[in-house]
């Protein structure tokens, strides 16, 4: 019997930097979104591009019933029946639930969501409103807004599941007031052309150019008084799973991941909202410094256990045991389980309090900015070590963080008083 499925070539559409991957722009795949679409019977009009993912674009567009900006995320078609990203967000969104947790304002509210049809399938669109070190004030203000936001999805017993650096979102000035002409003026519109290798042309199942995200980025250290979204519910779950309905896998980049995912061990059981504890502890650090936690050239699983050992200290007897490969980095000795280890190659032993003082805060206790005699750096030390410990249901919880030292006497005051000149900036007189 004759197969008449189409063979797709390895590559149709000739590839632009710093856009989405054009070969998603198929069936099944992104929708061909320009300039101008409007979306949902009318009321949502494109306006620019916010960013991109494997699974979905994110667009500037227009509310024409509100007369405001939102950001609509338009998901791949065959994720589209797949996804529940929007039930986390009504679930993080019911208002019986919000004003009893204060970190409820660091979750994106859901405004609307709906389907689309389009050449490449149906896609599911949802819609919400919209130097490389932070100051220290705004460094301690970002971290406590992150730890609430964390400790209100862990109360609502949702595992955001892939807690990085990116889906951290910072909220700036309002720009509802700008008209799409002023928005181009203030913030630079370009495309590029989708050009398909064998010459035909790119619709209908691609767009005829391609929209480069817009550049609103602004540097850390002129940053004052942000407030931050955690972001991307796209695999987030409930962790009220048994052991018929185990949780899903976890999607957290690898550099990211906690130690019990990277020894795969099948002996420890994944804790869901333990393995989002160290993903956050790790993301922190980068947040606070101007580094990741743990640096390797590649995203080799070998390579980060070796530089988190390096971090650390000893793993589990259980998981070093299983670990085929940690003779190409370390060698036992004598000395091994009474906490000596002998280095044979890369990467250098660098313990977590040095790494403390590589943040980019300063290079010894004397110049650091932080606090030192008030011990500011030894409570955030004692944070990380609580959120990285190496056995799950060791580790800190949410509440632990809410109850930390850290941030009881420096995160939270930081946000405290930015949420005072807030409210004083609006009552001042225009």
């Amino acid at each position: 019997m004759a197969n008449n499925t189409e063979r797709r070539p390895e590559k149709v559409y000739f590839p632009n930097i710093d856009v989405e991957n054009l070969e998603g722009y198929m069936v099944g795949g992104y929708h061909p979104t320009v300039i101008g679409d409007s979306f949902h019977e009318g009321r949502y009009e494109i306006v620019h591009k916010l960013g991109f993912g494997g699974y979905s674009t994110i667009w500037l567009a227009r509310d024409r019933h509100l007369q405001r900006y939102v950001s609509l995320k338009i998901l791949i078609a065959r994720q589209t029946s797949e996804s529940n990203e929007a039930e986390m967000l009504r679930l993080l969104s019911d208002r019986s639930f919000e004003s009893a947790h204060p970190g409820h304002r660091f979750v994106p509210r859901l405004l609307d969501d709906f389907t689309l049809d389009g050449p490449n399938g149906r896609h599911l669109c949802l819609e919400w409103s919209s130097n490389n070190m932070f100051p220290v004030e705004t460094a301690r203000s970002i971290a406590a807004q992150l730890i609430l936001g964390l400790s209100y999805l862990h109360s609502r017993g949702v595992c955001h599941g892939d807690l990085h650096i990116h889906n951290f979102l910072i909220y700036g000035r309002n720009i509802d007031h700008l008209s799409p002409d002023e928005l181009y003026t203030r913030y630079a519109f370009n495309t590029a052309p989708v050009r398909r290798v064998d010459g035909a042309p790119p619709e209908p199942h691609a767009p005829p150019y391609a929209v480069y995200s817009m550049p609103i980025e602004t540097p850390a250290n002129e940053l004052a008084d942000p407030t931050i979204k955690i972001s991307d519910y796209g695999t987030s779950f409930v962790t009220t799973t048994t052991d018929n309905n185990p949780p899903p896998e976890l999607c957290t980049p690898t550099l990211y991941l906690p130690p019990e995912v990277l020894f795969s061990d099948d002996r420890t059981v994944i804790m869901p909202l333990a393995a989002d504890i160290w993903t956050f502890g790790v993301n922190l650090y980068e947040v606070l410094g101007e580094r990741t936690l743990f640096e390797t050239f590649t995203c080799d699983r070998d390579d980060i256990l070796a530089d988190v050992i390096s971090t650390l200290g000893l793993p589990p007897q259980r998981w070093w045991d299983t670990w085929a490969n940690c003779g190409e980095f370390f060698e036992e000795d004598s000395e091994w389980r009474k906490g000596g280890i002998s280095r044979v190659y890369d990467p250098v032993w660098r313990p977590l309090r040095q790494r403390m003082w590589d943040m980019g805060r300063g290079e010894t206790p004397e110049r650091c900015e932080w606090d030192v005699r008030g011990g500011e750096m030894r409570a955030l030390e004692e944070l990380f070590r609580g959120v990285l410990a190496w056995e799950p249901k060791e580790r800190w919880t949410a509440e632990d963080l809410v109850r930390s030292e850290y941030m009881v006497k420096w995160a939270l005051p930081a946000w405290e008083r930015q949420r005072r000149r807030q409210g004083e900036a609006a009552l001042a007189p225009a």
